[in-house]
């Protein structure tokens, strides 16, 4: 079987990569809020899964609605890193969490875009 094509999307690549980042840097970071956790990680992965579910979507109109939810998703999830950046729980980690808000901030721009497109 050959590579799913979602896989080959650039904004499929960054979501995947930060849900990766968060899902080890709260794994090791002893933050003891479990529902922000549960929140964040269930924000983070839900964008790579919306995108890979979204992109095989046969008509546009079905894969805009699952760019919009994906987006979405994006931007709770950047809700999540604001509120752990601010916290100051985690704060050994400002600087993972700086780039993983960028990571996911690029990511938004992204999915605007397809969505403007299919629109």
């Amino acid at each position: 079987m050959d590579e799913p094509n979602y896989r080959k999307l650039i904004v499929w690549q960054k979501a995947h990569k930060n849900a990766l980042f968060i899902i080890d840097l709260l794994g090791k970071s002893g933050f003891k809020y479990s529902r922000i956790i549960d929140q964040c990680l269930g924000a983070a992965t839900s964008i790579g899964a919306n995108i890979a579910e979204g992109n095989s979507s046969r008509s546009n109109k079905e894969k805009e609605s699952y760019f919009r939810i994906t987006l979405n998703s994006s931007y709770e999830f950047d809700n999540w890193l604001q509120i752990l950046k601010d916290s100051n729980s985690i704060c050994q980690d400002i600087k993972i969490l700086s780039a993983i808000e960028k990571e996911n901030i690029e990511v938004i721009k992204i999915l605007s875009t397809i969505i403007t497109s299919l629109s």
